[in-house]
C-alpha cells in the first residue's frame, strides 16, 4: 500500500472509533498521530515527522521510542476495534509485552505509517502484529508483535466510554483540548535545548567528568521532549522520568503511555552505552523487547541499565523500570544496539 493512497472512511466503519481512541491519549495528540482507516481486521495510522522527535542528531532520524509508541498505539487500537466488532463491547486492553525489530532507519522529514492487526482474540489475551513503513509497506522500517490483556468492560470508565462513543466531544471538550495543547506547546518552547557545538565524544567525556548530563541529553531532542534526566551514583546511573501530563497514555487510571515507558527505557540504555563505552555516535537500536509487569502510574519513574554483552559492534543491555520500589518493577526490557 502506498503512503499516498487516498482512503475512504466509509469503507472502514470503525475509523471514527479509532480516531476517538487515539484523540483521548495525550501522548498521541502531542505526537499528532493520525488515523486513516480502521476495521475489525486492521488499523492504519500516520506519524508526521517532527524535529522534536529526533533521536540521532547527526542524521535527523527520529528516536526508536517514537516508533515504539506509534506501533504500541496501533496494536492497542486494533485490539479495541476487533473486540468491538466481534463482541460489540468496548474494552481497554493494556500491553503485556511488545517486541520491535528495527530493520532500517526512518527517513528524515517524512511521515511514518503503521499497519496493525489483531489476528487472534481469546477470552483473556489479544495477539497483535504491526509493520511500520514510509514509501511502501513492502519496504518496512520496523516490525512488531505484541500481546494485550483483555479486562472487564466495566473498567473502562463512563467518561472514557462516552468519549469513545462520541457522546462527550462537544464545544467545551474541544476548547479544553485546544487550551491543553497550547499549554504543552508553550511549556516546550523554553525547554528547547540549544544545538550542541561539541562532538558526541567530547560531550560524553565532559558529562562523565562533571556528572552533569544535561548537555548529553540535550544532544538528543527526544530525551528532552519526554522530560527525562539522569544522576550518577558512583559507577551507577539512575534515570528519571518526572510525572508529566503530556506523557499520559491511559486517561482512566491515569497512567504513562506504554510507548513512552519503552522510549524512556531505550533512551536510558543509549545514554548508559554512551557513557560507559565512550561512543562517538549515538548507538543505533536493533531490537527492543519489553514486558509490562504493572501499570506505570502518573508519577515519577526510574530506570537502571546493565550492559550484559559488549562486542566490537553489538551491545546487549538489560533495562529495569520502577516507580515506588526497585523490588516492584513496572517493566523490564532487553535491547541490542549497534556501536559504530
Amino acid at each position: 500500500m502506498s503512503s499516498t493512497t487516498p482512503v475512504n472512511p466509509e469503507f472502514f466503519p470503525l475509523t471514527t472509533l479509532a480516531e476517538r481512541f487515539v484523540n483521548q491519549l495525550t501522548q498521541c495528540r502531542r505526537l499528532n498521530v493520525k488515523v486513516h482507516e480502521a476495521s475489525e481486521h486492521h488499523v492504519l495510522m500516520e506519524l508526521p515527522y517532527s524535529e522534536k522527535h529526533i533521536g540521532y542528531p547527526e542524521t535527523g532520524v527520529i528516536h526508536g521510542g517514537v516508533i515504539t509508541t506509534l506501533m504500541d498505539t496501533a496494536c492497542g487500537c486494533a485490539t479495541i476495534c476487533a473486540i468491538k466488532k466481534k463482541y460489540d463491547s468496548l474494552e481497554i486492553s493494556p500491553t503485556l509485552d511488545l517486541r520491535v525489530d528495527y530493520m532500517k532507519s526512518a527517513k528524515p522529514n517524512q511521515s511514518v505509517f503503521v499497519l496493525a492487526e489483531c489476528y487472534r482474540l481469546t477470552s483473556s489475551i489479544a495477539f497483535t502484529r504491526a509493520i511500520a513503513y514510509q514509501d511502501s509497506i513492502d519496504n518496512p522500517i520496523a516490525h512488531a508483535v505484541g500481546a494485550f490483556m483483555r479486562i472487564s468492560p466495566e473498567m473502562i470508565g463512563d467518561e472514557f466510554r462516552a468519549a469513545l462513543m462520541g457522546e462527550s466531544e462537544g464545544p467545551e471538550f474541544n476548547q479544553l483540548r485546544m487550551q491543553e495543547e497550547a499549554q504543552f506547546e508553550k511549556a516546550e518552547q523554553p525547554a528547547e535545548a540549544p544545538k550542541a557545538t561539541l562532538a558526541v565524544k567530547d560531550i560524553v567525556q565532559k558529562a562523565s567528568e562533571t556528572n552533569d548530563f544535561e548537555q548529553l541529553l540535550a544532544h538528543v531532542p527526544y530525551a528532552k521532549w519526554i522530560g527525562m534526566d539522569v544522576e550518577r551514583f558512583g559507577y551507577e546511573l539512575v534515570f528519571r522520568l518526572p510525572a508529566k501530563d503530556s506523557n499520559i497514555g491511559n486517561p482512566v487510571l491515569p497512567a504513562i503511555h506504554g510507548g513512552v515507558i519503552a522510549g524512556f527505557m531505550e533512551m536510558s540504555a543509549i545514554v548508559q552505552l554512551m557513557v560507559f563505552m565512550h561512543t562517538e555516535k549515538v548507538p543505533k537500536i536493533v531490537d527492543f523487547s519489553i514486558d509490562y509487569l504493572r501499570a506505570g502510574y502518573h508519577k515519577d519513574t526510574f530506570v537502571e541499565c546493565h550492559i550484559t554483552r559488549q562486542g566490537r559492534r553489538v551491545a546487549n543491555v538489560n533495562i529495569n523500570c520502577w516507580q515506588s520500589s526497585r523490588k516492584q518493577l513496572i517493566a523490564t526490557a532487553r535491547a541490542h544496539f549497534l556501536i559504530e
